[in-house]
């Protein structure tokens, strides 16, 4: 038995080796096939790489012959050659005359409504020095802190304070001010609001019935990336005032059951500070309403220069719950457009569309009584589109290269010119190929 066990094992562990061996054998052929596929594969493509280059050599040597051919020829005709040369510059100034370019425009403008986008690196003035404004209203997740002698009637609490802490409740939270006597002259002034950079303004406009300045900021930036705010600086002057709260909650003070379910609260303010300034929140909704125009003032309100991107002056007509019907509506009560020395009007809820890069300044603004706003800018664009559709525009503007160069009425007297002057010269080479076939049959 033990002898058939040990006879058993050998025969296994031969049968064994002969399964490796046959495997090895098999791992071996398979590499020495794939090695042989890498190498057929490598040898492909250095001929097929070889064959490239020769071909691009041939090529090469072709075209240097040619041109040598041309140059030979060229040369033994010198009257041929001048013509053509001659040929070239009358085709590309006249090619030049027609091809698009950018070019500088600018704008002045009557809008009810306005956005845009301040594009600056740095801090922007942007409204400045408003004096005895009547009201100020500002809508928004805003913190507060008033001091000086507080006074209500509705909240008794109230009239022992100096210093009033308020706290926002969301982001539809409202506080106005305003004097307190509407029969003196108001102290109340709007002494500067200063842009921060990538600041959004949204539906800047002037309500004439209601004679009330409006527009809403709001941050690009991500709110973790933010490192500034946009700041609001008043002087509030030394008479009472009129302070109204919708949707807010004080901080120092507990108010009585009843008064807290109020959605309003009203209370009288004597500062004893007469500088108050803000970091406005964002968004923000700024209504404000400033004296009746006169003596030019309002002329100083806004600061002009400001490098802008974005710009738009239309506002969206919601018609209903889809968003796609919304209806862009233009804003431009009239105005003109000008870029190399061409010039169209703009009338009333036409829009303006501008190629990019587009508009980059608003060189001036000011408010004009009884019509909007007027608005003054520049940048630079290939073409200017104006009409009552955006998809159907009536007019436009589109220069090319050499409008950049030379004026109007000479780019039309060189363009009859050089048109005359092809055709002649195009003439006589036809005519000196025609005759030379003739002559070497």
């Amino acid at each position: 038995m033990a002898r058939r066990q040990t006879i058993q094992q050998q025969i296994g562990a031969f049968l064994r080796a002969i399964k490796i061996d046959k495997i090895g054998q098999m791992l071996i052929a398979t590499g020495r096939l794939v090695t042989s596929g890498i190498k057929a594969g490598l040898n492909w493509v250095i001929k097929a790489g070889r064959l490239v280059i020769s071909g691009i050599k041939k090529g090469l040597n072709w075209v240097i012959k040619a041109l040598k051919s041309l140059s030979t020829y060229l040369w033994s005709k010198k009257l041929l050659t001048f013509v053509l040369g001659l040929l070239l510059i009358f085709g590309g100034l006249t090619l030049a005359a027609f091809v698009p370019n950018t070019h500088i425009f600018e704008s002045n403008l009557t809008v009810e409504e306005m956005s845009f986008t301040y594009a600056g690196k740095e801090p922007k003035l942007f409204l400045d020095t408003v004096r005895g404004i009547t009201s100020l209203e500002i809508e928004g997740k805003q913190t507060l802190s008033f001091t000086g002698k507080i006074q209500s009637k509705s909240t008794p609490a109230l009239n022992q304070l100096t210093i009033l802490e308020i706290e926002p409740i969301d982001s539809t939270s409202k506080w106005s001010i305003a004097t307190a006597n509407l029969k003196q002259s108001s102290e109340l002034e709007f002494t500067e609001l200063r842009l921060q950079p990538d600041t959004q303004v949204n539906k800047l406009s002037y309500d004439t019935y209601r004679n009330q300045l409006a527009f809403s900021l709001r941050s690009n930036t991500p709110v973790e990336k933010q490192t500034n705010t946009n700041i609001l600086q008043l002087s509030l002057g030394n008479q009472p005032l009129k302070v109204t709260l919708e949707g807010y909650k004080l901080k120092n003070v507990k108010l009585p059951i009843d008064s807290e379910k109020q959605k309003q609260l009203e209370f009288i303010l004597t500062p004893n500070n007469q500088e108050f300034r803000l970091n406005l929140a964002d968004p923000v909704t700024i209504y404000l309403q400033p004296p009746a125009p006169k003596n030019n003032e309002f002329k100083q309100w806004f600061r002009g220069k400001i490098e802008v991107k974005n710009v738009q002056f239309q506002r969206l007509d919601r018609t209903g719950s889809n968003q796609g019907d919304n209806l862009p509506i233009s804003t431009i009560l009239n105005g003109e457009v000008h870029m190399a020395e061409q010039e169209r009007k703009i009338k009333r809820n036409q829009f303006l569309m501008v190629e990019e890069p587009g508009i980059k300044l608003i060189r001036y603004l000011n408010i004009v009584p009884q019509k909007g706003l007027e608005v003054r800018i520049s940048g630079k664009s290939k073409l200017i589109q104006i009409g009552l559709d955006k998809e159907f525009p009536v007019s436009r503007i589109q220069a090319s290269w050499l409008d950049g160069v030379l004026p109007r009425d000479a780019i039309i007297a060189l363009i009859s010119f050089c048109a005359a002057s092809f055709s002649y010269l195009l003439y006589f080479i036809i005519d000196d190929i025609s005759k030379s076939t003739s002559r070497n049959p």
